[in-house]
Formats: structure tokens, sequence, C-alpha cells
């Protein structure tokens, strides 16, 4: 199988064929169950799966019964499976297979994070999709599979344009939820389809937030609508989650959720799986587990914590392998601007040489060994250094593999989740006296 992935690219005609092909088969064989279904697709750079989630829980909370697919994991109404496949978008097989099971279990939504590779390789073919969502666009994001910035926009714009094409459910009209803070919303705009909702925090919009206070703790924001308004508070950290949050609600109330139930159903929203997850252990200093691996998403991250934090952030990261060079490099520039203290250490290399990897990114990081940072390549002492070495008011942020049970390297799959090593290591230190608590 490897050798034919080698001999015929990614991207070419005939792998893409195939895919198609696939899509269309899957389709038919599970009778299309999109067309008895509403269905919601979030694309963009960042916060597709915390969006994802955050839209499934508002329509469930608010007596919608809904199913979604996300990079995280797979809901049926209140059922929830883990995404072990590590995929945002799953193959067409799975994604008509799952749809098929929410139209059992009577769901009347499905929600579908949508990457650009998904849009590219026909995964959606045979979805009949009523709502499109952006989130956001950012620059040399997946430049080592689409080549150019411009094919990536334009594949993310391929959606939207089949929205739009779609046939009509009954009493169910094409419909878009756009960022009016994103710089190529113009470009997204510009596409005809029934209805638009627009979300912002700085321009004038549909759904807009005034008034934003961001804590470690959560947010908090009064929240404009048509025709109403609230004070809205979440237990979700930063300026980017404030744009996940809006993305959301505007899809909420775009299908006739009261401003009062997403009042409170945010209220006491439980967080999302690895995204800026606090390891709550007692200690005088935070540990928070995150997803993030792209520059863009790095750089949001830590800019939030930066503000947030009173005393040293330190962030354990290494690159993932399978990302262009100028990937990680960037991330590694980001790291050194805004990070207190660096550990590089192994993400998953699949079969690159994580040495390598780690070379390539010292490039971009200025830093001798032990001037605030360090290059531990054992992903457990990384982390057991950054928690054991972290002072009171310190922030130290675990990145890059969030939710994932299982770290490939080379041939070698070993059981590892960063929230589950953070808990042993924090348990262990307080034991022995190593950390103190309050």
């Amino acid at each position: 199988m490897d050798f034919f992935r080698r001999l015929i690219p990614e991207r070419s005609p005939v792998r893409l064929w195939y895919h198609k092909i696939s899509a269309i088969l899957a389709a038919f064989a599970y009778r299309f169950p999109a067309s008895r279904l509403r269905v919601i697709a979030v694309t963009g750079t960042s916060g597709k799966s915390t969006t994802t989630e955050l839209i499934w829980y508002l329509l469930q909370k608010g007596g919608k019964k809904c199913g979604a697919l996300s990079t995280i994991q797979f809901h049926f109404g209140d059922d929830i499976q883990e995404n072990e496949t590590l995929r945002t978008t799953l193959r067409p097989w799975k994604i008509q297979k799952y749809l098929r099971r929410m139209v059992r279990e009577k769901c009347e939504y499905a929600v579908l994070e949508v990457s650009s590779h998904a849009i590219d390789q026909h995964r959606l073919w045979g979805v009949n999709v009523d709502v499109a969502v952006l989130t956001n666009i950012t620059d040399n994001e997946h430049i080592d599979y689409h080549g150019t910035v411009a094919d990536y926009v334009r594949t993310k714009l391929q959606l939207f344009k089949e929205v739009n094409l779609g046939e009509r459910k009954p009493h169910i009209p094409k419909m878009f939820v756009l960022n009016r803070d994103d710089t190529r919303y113009d470009l997204f705009n510009d596409v005809m389809v029934d209805k638009k909702w627009t979300y912002s925090r700085h321009k004038s919009s549909d759904i807009q937030a005034q008034k934003v206070n961001y804590t470690s703790r959560g947010t908090q924001f009064f929240l404009r609508i048509p025709n109403d308004q609230s004070d809205i508070s979440i237990p979700l950290i930063g300026e980017h989650n404030l744009e996940n949050i809006l993305a959301a609600i505007t899809v909420a109330v775009s299908q006739g959720i009261s401003i009062q139930s997403v009042q409170k159903s945010l209220k006491v929203h439980p967080g999302v799986p690895s995204r800026l997850e606090l390891v709550e252990e007692g200690q005088k200093f935070s540990v928070i587990v995150d997803y993030t691996y792209k520059p863009s998403a790095l750089k949001a991250v830590l800019s939030t914590l930066k503000k947030l934090c009173k005393g040293r952030l330190i962030i354990v990261w290494g690159g993932a392998g399978g990302r262009s060079i100028s990937n990680w490099q960037e991330s590694g520039q980001i790291l050194h601007e805004l990070a207190d203290e660096i550990i590089l250490t192994t993400d998953d290399p699949y079969m690159q040489d994580p040495r390598i990897i780690a070379t390539l990114i010292r490039q971009k990081i200025p830093r001798r060994e032990g001037n605030n940072f360090f290059e531990i390549e054992d992903r457990y002492e990384a982390i057991r250094y950054a928690i054991l070495t972290a002072q009171e008011d310190d922030i130290v942020l675990i990145a890059g593999r969030g939710h994932e049970k299982i770290q490939t390297i080379g041939n070698k799959k070993i059981p590892f989740v960063d929230k589950e090593v953070c808990e042993e290591i924090l348990g262990f230190a307080a034991q022995q006296q190593l950390i103190e608590r309050p």
C-alpha cells in the first residue's frame, strides 16, 4: 500500500477519482442518509473541532437532537464515542455509516467538521449540506498538501459553492455562517446563498460580542443578536475561543435556539477535551493540555496565555511528522517570540527521524541549551521536567497531541495520553512533596 502511495501522488487525478468513486459507492450503499438530516459543515484553518463541539452542545441543550463528527469525538444524540482515527474528516464509508446511525436514532441535525483534504478528496459527495460555517482562514497552512495558499483558499471556497448549488430540502434554506473579522470574509460573502449570518468581535454583524473580559478560568462578554441581548459567561479561555463561541452561537440562533437557552447552556459548559484543558491537581501553577500544533493556532494560544500568565509561560512541544519544514520552523519562531521557556520534544514523528525534525525547528530558536531552552527527546521526561521545575503562577502548556492516545515513532505505537501523563506526574510529585500545594 505504501508503495502505491509513493507511486501515485496524493493529489493525482487517479487518486482523486478513486476517492470520488469510493464516496459515490458509500452514499448509494447507505441510501443518502444526509437527505433526512439538517447538515451543518464547519470548516476553516483553526477552531473547527471546538466550534463543531459547541454547535452540537447548544443544539442538543436547546432541544434539537443532534449528531456530530469531529476530530475529538462522535455524537449520536447524548451517546458519545471517541474518535480514534485521528482524522479531522472521516473516509466516506464511515461518514455515511455514522450519518445513517444518526437517522436511525432520530437525530434532526448532523454537525460535521470538514477539512480541506476532505473537500479536495470528495469525501462529502452525496452529503447534502444545509449550513456552511467558516471559522477563519490563515496563510501557510497545509501548503505541504495544497502547494499554494490560493489553492487552499479555493478548496475551502468550493464547499460554500457546493452548498448553494445543492438541492433544497423541504422548508430548509441554504445558509452561510461567516466570520466578519476574517481577512477573506468578502471572498466567501460573494458566494450566493439563500441566507447569510455573520458574527464578529470587532465589526457590525448579526451576532456580536462586546465588553469582553478574559480570565484564566473563562470568558465573559455582552452578546448582541437581532432583537435581543444578554450577558454570556463560559469556562473557555482566550480570544480565539471567543471566535469559536460566536460561530456556534450564530448557528444556534439561526436554528431557532433562544438566547436564554444559549446563556444557560454555556454557563455550565464542561469544556472541550484537550482544547486548553486545565489539569486540576491543586498545585500553585497551571498545567494545560492543548491539541495545538499549527503555527496560527500556536500563536493564538500562546498569545492568550501570555496575557493571563503572572509567572513564566512554559511550553512542551515538538513538530509532528508529515508536516512541511516551513510549518515546523514557523512554529519554532512563534515559540521563541512568545514562550518564556521552551522544552522541545517529540510529537508523532511517524517514519521521520525526530532528531532531524528537532534540528530543523532549532534553526528558528536562537537560544542556547539551558537559556530558557531545553531539548528533551523523550516526551514523558520533557513533561516531567516542565512540571517539576514550574513555580507559583507559572503556566505549563503541553501542546501538540491533545486527546490522542497513541504516539507513533517509526514502527512503534506507544500508549501515551498527555493529560494522563500530567496527572500521574503531578500526583507523584505531590506525594513526594516535590511540588507545593496550597
